[in-house]
């Protein structure tokens, strides 16, 4: 009987990597680890009892200790690791517990100290040593601790109490069988059953691989072929027959009898098992297995020339009663006019018993669904609808579902699915799959809708959405033309106090003609500061008049000018003679601003600012880099969007500011035929190049 242990080592293995290949992480790499630990300490035992001729029995009765010590070490720290493998023991208990494990592993491979293993006439004997009882209390305290961060787990995480359940019951059975086959039948003289008990250490194992999968065996999709189906049958076949052998040579008489009974009864099943599982194991097995492909398959065969929307409600409610076993099931369903207007909703229960209830377009149930466009559970809503719908028979709403159906026009409606039969909340995967059937069924009601709604629909949105655009950049031509006014206030008071000194130090015609040159200079330096500031204000006159001329070198070298005194270095690097573009000035302030004071914000404390100008094949390109921390690969092509800024509030997201500024700069670039593109690399910096054609197209 004890060459069971080998199937028994070999489906430890599989499962751990199984474990390990579907969750990667620390809690699968140590429960990986412990079935390793449990698979040797289980060969080491068939070693030293089938076949302790031919091997160095204390050597492999040594290593069968150190595997105890790592797997019960295993048990603990998957326990504290689960169900957040962010847990772990502080750093004393860490290096205490390692200590000790690793003095009981020196004793156990190097001295006697704790046991050691002789063969006796063919008969291997332990001899304990004085270490023996210190070594069995730290195991025994290691299966307490285990049982204690499991029961601590069960009453943290609510969430994780059944598969926490399932992993105390693991080790419950490993402990009842410990208990029964190696002590209790042990102490009246039965060694003979010994084995049994050994065999008990899969039981935790199971149920670990259970829990840690987070029931992803039970979602498992692959398909059993029949070549499959007739491996297992085998394989359970030859397993069962050859426990039986073993088993029957405790009590000599009956053992034809038992063993001819279990031929027999596989005699019967073995067809039908195989059957079942080429065809319906896991609807028969699986708890809460439904394949959402085959549901989507039959919808589609359902809906695809359903014109009635009521009709399309009818269907789905049917499908999702039998995949999910509903105790009840409402729909709420768009009634429409002749003129293809929204004038109501109606309440319908699942199997049509009642006459329809008619609801108004602004009840308050309608109102709230509106504003949720995924599956949510009847809790997350109002009291009164929670009430409403308790009348109905949806008394738990934690265990309701709300699902929500939108055409591109309105909510065309809503299904509110009630308990399930079996009392399971819905799971996260079962969202996910509604998610899919709306995304599924929105297309249908699409196809519904005029394609002349739809066209105007689309222009609509496109003309908001334009307009919505032309107001930012214009708040953002104000915000700048607003800055560079205070700006030039401050600039224009330098030669004002110039010329006012100067005024002041004349006291003859000598002195005057002395100063005569620098209040000169400075009138034409206040000129050229309003000149400029007149130039970036012209928000008065229309694109086309404003469109005109631009020396970019002197836009660029403007716009460092307002930028705030920072601890950043400058590398600027303009190329002479470069030729004008056609553009608004404006706009150009704007759009170079914008781009600059992004590279300042980039470098939150020092960095180094390099601007580059320069003309290559008909364009004029402007790069401006900084040393920041880069922009990440996936927000790459998002920071072009509306309403995303890559700036990190104290909260730590991502949403600080208004989220406009690169959206606003690529309008005014695509507006002035230009490109802008970004490259960036995280930890380096990021550059961004711009090119504008030097003649703008007629």
């Amino acid at each position: 009987m004890n060459y069971i242990f080998v199937p028994n080592a070999i489906v430890l293995v599989l499962l751990g990597l199984y474990t390990w290949r579907q969750n990667p992480g620390r809690l699968s790499q140590c429960y990986l680890v412990t079935n390793i630990a449990v698979a040797i300490w289980a060969l080491c035992f068939l070693a030293l009892h089938e076949f302790q001729t031919v091997v160095p029995v204390n050597p492999i009765s040594q290593i069968q200790l150190v595997t105890a010590l790592v797997f019960a070490n295993g048990f603990y720290y998957t326990s504290v690791l689960y169900p957040n493998p962010a847990n772990l023991p502080g750093r004393t208990v860490n290096v205490i517990n390692a200590l000790i494990m690793l003095t009981f592993s020196v004793l156990v491979l190097f001295t006697d100290y704790v046991s050691r293993a002789v063969l006796e006439d063919g008969v291997v004997v332990f001899i304990d040593g004085a270490g023996y009882l210190f070594f069995s209390l730290y195991l025994v305290l290691l299966g307490s601790l285990t049982i204690v961060n499991l029961v601590l787990s069960y009453r943290r995480y609510p969430e994780y109490r059944i598969r926490v359940a399932y992993m105390l019951t693991g080790l419950g059975l490993f402990i009842l069988m410990a208990i029964i086959f190696d002590l209790v039948l042990v102490l009246i003289g039965n060694y003979e059953l010994l084995v049994v008990g050994h065999l008990g250490s899969v039981f935790p194992s199971l149920f670990f691989a259970y829990a840690i999968t987070k029931h992803d065996l039970l979602d498992i999709k692959l398909v059993v072929q029949r070549n499959t189906a007739k491996i297992i049958v085998a394989a359970l076949v030859v397993t069962t027959l050859v426990l039986a052998f073993e088993i029957s040579l405790i009590s000599r008489p009956w053992s034809v009898l038992f063993i001819c009974a279990v031929g027999v009864f596989w005699a019967f099943v073995a067809g039908k098992l195989e059957l079942l599982l080429v065809t319906t194991a896991r609807r028969r097995f699986v708890r809460n297995w439904y394949d959402a492909e085959g549901i989507l398959n039959r919808l589609a065969g359902k809906l695809e020339l359903e014109k009635n929307r009521r009709d399309i409600f009818r269907k789905l409610v049917e499908e999702l009663d039998e995949t999910f076993e509903l105790e009840r099931v409402h729909s709420i369903v768009a009634v429409r006019g002749d003129d293809d207007r929204l004038q109501r909703y109606e309440l319908l229960d699942g199997e049509a018993r009642q006459k329809p209830r008619e609801l108004p377009v602004d009840d308050e149930f309608i109102e709230e669904c509106k504003s949720r466009s995924e599956p949510t559970e009847l809790a997350a809503f109002s009291t009164g609808v929670q009430q409403r719908f308790a009348a109905l028979g949806h008394a738990d709403a934690e265990k309701c579902l709300v699902v929500p159906f939108f055409s591109p026009e309105i909510l065309e409606g809503i299904l509110v699915l009630g308990e399930r039969s079996n009392q399971d909340a819905f799971s996260r995967n079962d969202k996910q799959f509604l998610v899919r059937l709306v995304s599924y069924v929105s297309a249908i009601l699409y196809r519904l809708t005029p394609f002349e709604k739809l066209e105007k629909l689309y222009f609509e949105n496109q003309r908001r959405l334009h307009e919505a655009e032309i107001q930012l950049v214009r708040g953002e031509k104000t915000r700048a033309i607003a800055h560079a006014t205070r700006q030039a206030h401050h600039e224009i008071r330098t030669p004002l106090n110039i010329i006012r000194l100067s005024a002041r130090r004349i006291k003859d015609m000598e002195s005057a003609a002395k100063y005569k040159e620098i209040i000169e200079a400075q009138i034409e330096r206040a000129m050229e500061i309003v000149e400029e500031t007149l130039a970036i204000t012209d928000a008065g006159t229309g694109d086309e008049e404003r469109f005109q001329a631009v020396d970019i070198n002197h836009v660029v070298a403007r716009c460092l000018r307002l930028l705030p005194e920072s601890m950043h270095e400058r590398q600027l690097e303009f190329q002479e003679g470069l030729p004008a573009v056609q553009g608004i000035p404006s706009e150009m302030q704007v759009l170079f601003s914008n781009l600059l004071k992004n590279a300042l914000e980039a470098m939150p404390e020092r960095g180094l600012l390099s601007v580059r100008t320069f003309e290559v094949r008909g364009e004029v390109v402007v790069t401006i880099s900084d040393t920041g921390n880069g922009v990440a690969p996936e927000l790459r092509e998002k920071i072009w969007e509306p309403y995303f800024s890559g700036k990190v509030t104290a909260a730590g997201n991502l949403t600080a500011g208004r989220g406009w500024g690169l959206t606003i700069c690529n309008r005014i670039v695509t507006e002035h035929k230009g490109t802008i593109q970004l490259t960036s690399e995280v930890g380096k910096g990021t550059t961004f190049t711009v090119r504008l054609p030097v003649d703008l197209p007629a």
